[in-house]
């Protein structure tokens, strides 16, 4: 074979991964704004309506949170400007795409320390997994979470090379670092940390400069936010965290605890970090190299195992009181696989001669294993992380019973591209179901609703199903319908992963028999309400009510306190 064709084969092999990445993405991304995602829309009407360029700069840079979000905000900006709406599918596109801009990088990295082509292979297969389904099906956290990731690699990476160039373009990339997430204020330490070994004088008291100046700008004018819940957890407990953190990658390996072995792997990349993060010190402290990319690539994994380990501090402290579970979740995931394919850069670049290829082959596999592990286990959130929102978009659009879409034509109403939901199909037979009890297919409607049962708890209403064994994705499923004599109210049956691994991997039945639901009391007006159920399969519809109705008598709503 010649080395053109199997460049060729190559190539189409680091593909595999990014055409399923987006491909899965596809099916359930929707453009419907998931929480901190409605405040861009104050935002682009802000900014719409603003009189000057201060105006305009103040919309811009307002503090979100802890955050400065103003890439975000910049995308969402150009969105509207050039389709005439905001579209969240577009704002995820960005995200995504700023997520697969790393893979460049560690090719880059593989390349000048002359690794061959193969060797780049196990890092896509690692990188575009479904473990980070939240922020690939959330707008803002799409831009925010995977944006300050590669903006700080990239910029800890050209502010290192010896080219003028490249670190001008740092310079610029640590202001859009700095103003994707609050967490990229590390890259103006670490960039400083790493200049200074480099023994650049000039370079480093020009880098102190700029931070200092993006560092005043940051937090002029910056209001501490609401604190999260207190942690309650004690040194050891934070300890574990920390390890589970790091480790959270392991999730989704078919085991029967799931914590505790992230809590292990955790440990041992921990271990992996201090052990590469001291003895490449170590060596650019004596800076005997053979040839100065070897610098270059211990001086760039150095910043990225500090910047992995600083974050991991920053979130345990500040999310644990959220409780254990927050630290494991999907949002953070990708810290714990960006040190996973650190490792491995220390794993395959001292390899030389024939005992290259084998290892990287025992690598891919373990790859791709990874992959197809994660898309396994987790296509169950994205299934429901999409229903959730079609949903809630229902309660909020659907004020009264006529369900009727909003006459409003103002500004604010516009800003977002309507897009087709389920629910569309669904209005007249609600309408038809309301007054006689069923509408569409009715078959099998009777026995699910009789195989389920629903109970009226003190805060909430509950309704369980042992016995529903569909298979179907996106879209399909159980939904609960509650309606009064006001309006009605459309909730998501959630689905359970399958813990059996011969029918999850060799039948392909991600979820478990059955569905439930919790729905709290404060997410309804009070009232007494009818009960249905709603059934997806596929193209077939079908809607029950039956006798069972619960009363919601007045509860307070949660309001959260915003900054935005």
């Amino acid at each position: 074979m010649t080395k053109r064709a199997l460049t060729i084969i190559i190539s189409l092999i680091l593909l595999i991964p990014v055409l399923v990445y987006f491909t899965v993405w596809d099916y359930y991304a929707i453009n419907i704004p998931k929480w901190d995602d409605h405040a861009l829309k104050k935002f682009i009407l802000d900014y719409a309506q603003a009189d000057g360029w201060k105006e305009k700069i103040i919309a811009l840079f307002k503090q979100h949170n802890e955050h400065r979000i103003a890439l975000t905000r910049l995308f969402s900006w150009i969105d509207y400007a050039i389709t005439g709406h905001l579209n969240f599918r577009h704002l995820m596109t960005a995200g995504n795409l700023l997520l697969l801009a790393v893979v460049p990088l560690w090719y880059e990295l593989l390349k000048k320390n002359k690794k061959p082509l193969f060797a780049l292979v196990p890092v896509p297969f690692l990188w575009m997994t479904l473990a980070f389904w939240e922020n690939m099906y959330w707008g803002m956290s799409a831009v925010q979470n995977f944006g300050v990731v590669t903006l700080t690699l990239w910029t800890l990476y050209l502010c290192i090379n010896p080219r003028v160039v490249p670190f001008v373009i740092a310079l610029f990339l640590s202001v859009a670092t700095v103003l994707t997430s609050g967490n990229g204020l590390l890259v103006l330490p670490l960039g400083a940390l790493l200049l200074f070994l480099t023994q650049n004088r000039k370079r480093f008291a020009l880098w102190i400069i700029v931070s200092a100046a993006e560092i005043f700008c940051y937090f002029y004018w910056y209001t501490k936010p609401e604190s999260n819940p207190d942690s309650r957890a004690s040194i050891i407990q934070l300890a574990k965290g920390y390890m589970a953190f790091l480790g959270s990658f392991a999730e989704c390996i078919p085991v029967l605890d799931h914590a505790k072995v992230c809590l292990f792997l955790g440990i041992v990349l921990f271990l992996v970090a201090i052990s590469i993060g001291s003895t490449t010190l170590f060596r650019i402290m004596r800076n005997k190299y053979s040839h100065k990319f070897e610098r270059t690539t211990d001086l760039f994994c150095l910043g990225t195992i500090l910047f992995i380990l600083g974050t991991a501090l920053i979130v345990v402290y500040s999310r644990a009181g959220f409780g254990f579970d927050v630290l494991i979740t999907s949002r953070y995931k990708i810290y714990s696989v960006l040190l996973l394919i650190v490792a491995y850069l220390y794993v395959v670049i001292p390899i030389r001669g024939s005992f290259l290829s084998p290892y990287i082959t025992a690598i891919v596999f373990l790859a791709v294993t990874f992959n197809v592990f994660s898309y396994h286990y987790h296509l169950v959130d994205a299934y429901n992380l999409r229903k959730m929102l079609v949903t809630e978009q229902f309660n909020w659009t659907f004020t009264d019973k006529t369900l009727t879409y909003p006459t409003d034509t103002s500004a604010a109403a516009r800003i977002v591209e309507r897009t087709p939901v389920i629910y569309d199909k669904w209005l007249p037979l609600i309408r038809i179901a309301d007054k006689q009890n069923y509408a569409g297919s009715s078959r099998g409607m009777v026995d699910l609703y009789d195989r389920t049962t629903f109970t009226a708890d003190t805060a909430s209403f509950r309704v369980n199903n042992t016995s529903f064994t569909s298979q179907r994705l996106q879209d399909s499923g159980v939904y609960i319908l509650l309606s009064s004599d006001e309006c009605f109210y459309i909730f998501p049956a959630v689905r359970t992963r399958n813990t059996s691994r011969k029918q999850l991997f060799l039948k392909q039945y991600y979820f478990a028999p059955g569905f439930n639901a919790d729905i709290p009391y404060s997410a309804m007006d009070k009232g007494t309400y009818r009960v249905a159920l709603i059934r997806q399969q596929g193209d077939e519809t079908g809607i029950l009510f039956k006798d069972e109705k619960i009363t919601v008598k007045q509860t307070a709503k949660k309001q959260v306190k915003v900054n935005w």
